[in-house]
């Protein structure tokens, strides 16, 4: 197999991939970012040894020890290679689709949650928070958006901020956008990961002491704008909902926009309420993450056992990919089945209404021979 691992979480990526790989008896061939070339190697490794310890094959786990694009081209796109394990940039999961070996890729995510009226607003915020705070907001589940209804809509980003997060004054928007996101709205290289300390410091924007977390409030009529992108980073665009209906629309239009497939959350009172169900059934997302933090949430097996526990998420249909769970052990076995033939049971439809000429019964007498026919 050969596995391509991103600069976001390189080192959890590769033990995962190593580890589906070594379960189904696969050896595994990496090619790792260039930016994180370094721990992404370190970390298999110490795998790898620990796999050739306990009686693996010497070499089953190979990586390429000088990163580029032609290298890891020529990988990809070896016939020896069974199958290909791509997670990272959209440029480079395309071309594992197109590299002529089969491939399972996952998209890009952009995830938006919907905070309902009957939220639970501080667990909402809790959640969140936590959320953003994970790795700075670099897994691909996180929320990068917040639509709020309307009811709670000031008490909710009044709690927010009360927490630790900063709602940035629109004079400072346009640096800060300008400085992560680059002109195809994709996030720039240095920004993945790093501290909003950081971020504001790079743009030229004061950031208040305590606050870790950068809101914008935002109108969806921009949606498509910089801000409304996927972020990587602990920024989060905030949308403000007037009732349900416009929350699902505003949440379908992030989606639409960009991380169709990928996940979306919600925020509500009772997890048996009808609406979850409709919201699930509305948007355009392969995981529905109910009353929990988005990225932790979908990477499964913490807060809910929904969901396999896996760093590669597939988007399905709706982000051009062939999966549309969390990638297993199971994606990586070829099935066999010996079917032997059976004959099955033959049965015959007779018509509603059957006529008989002649109809003959038999009688016997008890403990006798005799019978007659009549």
């Amino acid at each position: 197999m050969a596995g391509i691992v991103p600069t976001t979480n390189p080192t959890s990526t590769t033990m995962f991939k190593i580890l589906v790989a070594l379960k189904t008896r696969n050896a595994i061939v990496f090619a790792f970012h260039p930016q994180a070339q370094k721990c992404s190697a370190h970390a298999a490794q110490i795998l790898y040894d620990a796999a050739v310890k306990a009686g693996a094959p010497e070499n089953i786990v190979q990586w390429i020890e000088t990163p580029s694009l032609a290298n890891t081209s020529a990988l990809i796109q070896n016939p020896k290679i069974a199958s290909i394990l791509a997670t990272g940039g959209p440029g480079m999961v395309n071309a594992a689709l197109k590299s002529g070996n089969p491939s399972m890729g996952v998209g890009a995510g952009n995830g938006a949650i919907y905070v309902d009226a009957t939220a639970h607003v501080d667990r909402a915020v809790e959640d969140l928070l936590l959320s953003k705070r994970f790795d700075n907001g670099m897994i691909c589940a996180t929320e990068n958006s917040a639509v709020v209804e309307a009811p709670i809509y000031d008490e909710w980003l009044q709690k927010m901020q009360d927490k630790g997060a900063y709602l940035v004054p629109k004079k400072d928007y346009k640096k800060i956008e300008d400085f992560v996101f680059n002109d195809r709205h994709g996030v720039n290289g240095p920004v993945a990961g790093m501290p909003a300390t950081w971020i504001c410091e790079q743009a030229g924007v004061k950031l208040p002491e305590g606050k870790d977390v950068l809101l914008f409030e935002l109108d969806k009529k921009n949606i498509g704008e910089k801000l409304s992108s996927e972020k990587l980073s602990p920024l989060l665009s905030v949308y403000k909902a007037k009732d349900r209906s416009e929350g699902v629309e505003i949440v379908e239009a992030l989606l639409d926009y960009q991380g169709a497939g990928h996940n979306a959350g919600i925020q509500i009172g009772s997890q048996a309420d009808p609406f979850v169900a409709e919201y699930g059934d509305a948007v355009k997302a392969s995981r529905v993450l109910v009353n929990q933090p988005d990225s932790v949430g979908g990477i499964g097996d913490v807060y809910t056992d929904a969901l396999k526990a896996s760093l590669t998420l597939g988007t399905g249909s709706w982000g051009k990919n062939s999966l549309s769970h969390n990638l297993s052990t199971g994606d990586l076995l070829n099935v066999k089945t010996v079917a032997k033939r059976r004959n099955r049971p033959q049965w015959i439809r007779l018509p509603e209404k059957t006529y008989y000429e002649k109809m003959l019964s038999l009688t016997c007498k008890m403990n006798t021979n005799q019978c007659n026919v009549l």
